[in-house]
């Protein structure tokens, strides 16, 4: 009997002893990935959240206050004229390269067969180009006298007397442009895995019914591309927020403050002003305003994490 219960209790121990190095196991292949986590995006957000409770005086000695630095940004005029540019950069940017994008993406897979991959690979090509690199290109095609733009705008009578980029009515605007050039062909990449994943019956239906052409593009294509749609809805307006360095290479967020960004405003405030509550106090609202964003999407596109919940 004694024997009995000992065997079973060196069985015991042993399954639970095989269950602990399952169990560490599994926190080994966690545990990189919650350092990561900690020491990368927790520890900063947490460090700037404090930053932003701390002002300066005039020599320098930081203080403790909760709102100084949320009211001063909200007062500061340039603040506002940052959010109307942001707001500017999503309602055009967003739209014109889905649009853009969808239809480059549909041509070229529709209507091109040997030279497929050669559009392809032109479209994206400015997506893996260098921001440096695309920065001084453009720089050169807006400039007055001799710019591409230049030469273009001479058929219709205009002369440039100064470049897009150094006038505070056009500056941003001219921003867009260069953006949407730069990352339209992500869209269209987007666009042309979604059509690469549908189903041919379904075409092939639609076909037999009548459809074709735009009304093929319309009444089918679009509405089953809605998850790339949205999911460059997402992606957009989340990029538009992280908008830098363009802008900072171009204009430098000017002239006065013209084309200023979220990115080169921060970058001024914390580095440049050496306000470092303010600049963390910015980059707060910046994040609860992704954050916002991001969930109203969310509920507004109809997101969910699970089949099961969105069957609920």
């Amino acid at each position: 009997m004694a024997v009995g219960t000992g065997m079973a209790g060196h069985a015991i121990a042993t399954t639970k002893s095989s269950s602990s190095r399952k169990a560490l196991g599994r926190y080994g292949f966690v545990i990189p990935a919650v350092a990561l986590f900690v020491v990368f995006i927790a520890y900063p957000i947490l460090w700037v959240l404090g930053q932003s409770f701390y002002t300066k005086d005039a020599a320098g000695v930081p203080s403790l206050s909760l709102s100084a630095n949320y009211i001063g940004v909200l007062r500061d005029p340039t603040f506002w004229v940052v959010v109307r540019n942001m707001t500017l950069w999503a309602v055009i940017t967003i739209p014109v390269q889905m649009l853009i994008g969808g239809l480059l993406a549909y041509f070229i897979e529709r209507h091109t067969n040997r030279l497929r991959g050669f559009f392809r690979t032109m479209f994206f090509l400015p997506v893996v180009t260098s921001v440096s690199v695309v920065s001084l290109v453009w720089v050169q095609i807006y400039a007055p006298y001799y710019g591409i733009a230049q030469e273009y705008l001479k058929h219709v009578g205009i002369v440039m007397s100064t470049s897009p980029i150094g006038d505070a009515k056009t500056a941003i605007y001219a921003l867009i442009i260069v953006n949407i050039w730069q990352w339209t062909g992500f869209s269209m990449l987007m666009y042309i895995a979604g059509i690469a994943n549908m189903p041919s019956e379904i075409l092939d239906a639609a076909r037999i019914d009548g459809a074709s052409g735009w009304r093929l593009a319309v009444n089918v294509v679009i509405p089953m591309l809605a998850p790339a749609t949205k999911s460059l809805l997402l992606l957009g307006i989340i990029g538009t927020l992280q908008t830098f360095p363009i802008v900072h290479l171009m204009t430098g967020g000017g002239p006065n403050h013209a084309s200023e960004v979220f990115g080169t405003y921060i970058f001024k405030q914390s580095f440049v002003l050496n306000d470092s509550g303010g600049g963390a106090a910015l980059s707060v609202i910046v994040l609860l305003l992704a954050l916002v964003l991001s969930l109203i999407q969310i509920v507004l596109l109809g997101a969910r994490l699970t089949p099961a919940q969105k069957e609920g």
